[in-house]
């Protein structure tokens, strides 16, 4: 019983890690590295603290967009 709870955190931690990743390159880190690469050109890093700042405020910016149309449109 032991051995299959062990297994059951593994299999947990592996997920999470997975979804850790995910969120982390894909929707952070791509969408910063894009924008940087608008301002620094060839000379942006993808594994950089830039594309990660700029990731953050990309979905900061596109969750106040999203809040302002819906409090202007639908409420």
């Amino acid at each position: 019983m032991e051995d299959i709870l062990v297994l059951l955190l593994r299999l947990l931690g592996v997920i999470a890690q997975g979804v850790f990743y995910f969120v982390m390159e894909f929707l952070i880190k791509g969408p910063g590295y894009l924008i940087h690469r608008l301002f620094a050109g060839k000379h942006a890093d993808p594994e950089g603290l830039f594309a990660f700042v700029f990731g953050i405020l990309f979905w900061v910016v596109v969750g106040f967009v999203c809040y302002f149309v819906y409090k202007a449109f639908l409420s």
